[in-house]
This record gives C-alpha cells, structure tokens and sequence, in this order.
C-alpha cells in the first residue's frame, strides 16, 4: 500500500501513524474511499468486521461465520437465503381508502334507507288520495322524483359496495402478505444461525490455531480473527500488544496500518 501524510509518501505493508496526526477513523475512511490518500487494495466484506481492531472483543458465531466466508467457505442453505432476503425485500403494497369507503357505504346506506321511507310514505298518500278520488299533482310529482332519488342511491350504494369488496379482497390479501413474510422471516433466522453453525465448523480449527499464534491477553480472540481472515485491505490497529507495525503485519498475515490507541 501507498500512503501521503504530512507531506511524505510511504509505500509498505506495514506502515505506523502512532505519531502521526491521524485517527483510526482516519485510516478507514481512507482505505474505504477509493480517491482517499491511502492506496490499498479494495476492501472486502470482511473488512467490516475486522478492519478495525481498537479494542478487545468477544467473537461470536456471526464473526467467525464472516471470517470463514472470507476464505471461501460456504453453506447448502446459502441459496435458500439469499432467495428469502430477495423475497423479504419486495415491498408490500398498502391499501388505501377501506376505511373511507366502508364509512362511504355506511353513510350511502342509511341514505337509502330514508329515500325509501319517503318514497314508501309518499306513495301512501298516493295511493289514499286515489281510494278518495282525488288527485294532487305535487305529492304524485313529489312520489316521482323520490322513486328517481331512490333508483340513484341504490345504484351509488351498488358501486360503492363494489369498491369496499374490491378493497376488502387487496386488504386481505396484503394481510396473507403479511403473515406469509412473518413465516418467511422466522426462517431467514433459523436459516442464517444454521449457516452459520455450518461457517463455524469449518473455520474453528484454523481459528483456534490463529489463538495460539497471536499473542495473549485480552486482545487473542480479535487477533485470531484477524489472523484467520482472508483481508486485502489493510487492518488498522489503534492499540493492542504489538510495538512493531511489521511485527503486527507478520503475525496477522496481512497489511497493516499502526495508529495511536483511543484515549
């Protein structure tokens, strides 16, 4: 790797920043951005998770698992997953306006419900005035323009009901949607703890000889990671056991950059 700092260029793989003016922040940030002043190789998915090592940590199954995808190393489930996250990430349609239009049908309903009394009351008087002998030209007129009222009503009520039933289908089935990805969810989980389980079983051997290789203390798990690792990009080490950047670089088996511990 090549790096400019304070107006000097050092090309190594072991480079040390302990007295210089730079952070660990830094040095990542530069390896990571491809313009930075830090030439590297591109850093890989790993690099997430043991680029940095500023302090000691425990490593857990998800670690080790990342490590041993490093290196090749794989899982039968791997498939599966990957078209489960694919499945998971699709968003979900929502569905809009059920409520709106089930208040809509209410309201049209009780709507009805009134124009048919009225149309029902007028054609009573109607009717009595016929049985009498009688005619009144506004309450026959009055009967029309009801039954007219009431013909448009039912067929609002109609197209409303078909919009609230229409909605209520895409609502349920959003809510299938729903569950089917909860099921989907909870197997992405089991799936992911199986792959790994699987990842750490063909990575624990070269792992605990990377523990007896590094030195010991609190920072042995971090660096047997590190050292069990497949990394391009250089590792950057704000603290630990090492007073030598090559020495470092020899016992993690790969580039690394020394920078000041966090204080």
């Amino acid at each position: 790797m090549r790096a400019r700092v304070d107006g000097r260029t050092m090309r190594s793989d072991a480079l040390d920043f302990r007295d210089a003016d730079v952070s660990a922040a830094d040095v990542v940030r530069a390896i990571r951005d491809a313009d930075g002043w830090l030439d590297c190789p591109t850093p890989t998915a790993v690099h997430d998770t043991v680029g940095l090592l500023d302090r000691p940590r425990t490593v857990g199954p998800a670690m080790l698992a990342a490590a041993a995808r490093s290196r090749g190393h794989d899982a039968p489930v791997t498939a599966r997953l990957r078209t489960l996250r694919g499945a998971l990430a699709d968003p979900i349609a929502e569905v809009r306006g059920l409520r709106a239009a089930r208040e809509r049908l209410a309201t049209l309903g009780a709507d009805v419900v009134a124009r048919r009394e009225r149309v029902e009351r007028l054609g009573g008087q109607v009717a009595a005035l016929r049985n009498a002998g009688m005619v009144d030209a506004d309450v026959m007129d009055a009967h029309g323009t009801a039954i007219a009222a009431l013909t448009d009503a039912e067929t609002e009520v109609i197209a409303a009901t078909e919009t609230y039933e229409r909605l209520r289908r895409e609502a349920r089935i959003v809510r299938d949607e729903r569950e089917r990805r909860l099921r989907l969810a909870d197997e992405e989980r089991r799936l992911k703890r199986e792959r790994d389980a699987a990842l750490v079983a063909e990575i624990r051997s070269s792992y605990e000889r990377a523990r007896r290789a590094v030195p010991g203390g609190s920072w042995r798990d971090a660096l047997a990671l590190a050292r069990v690792s497949r990394v391009r990009a250089p590792l950057v080490l704000a603290g630990g056991p090492f007073e030598r950047a090559t020495r470092a670089a020899a016992c993690l088996d790969a580039p690394v950059v020394l920078v000041a511990a966090r204080v």
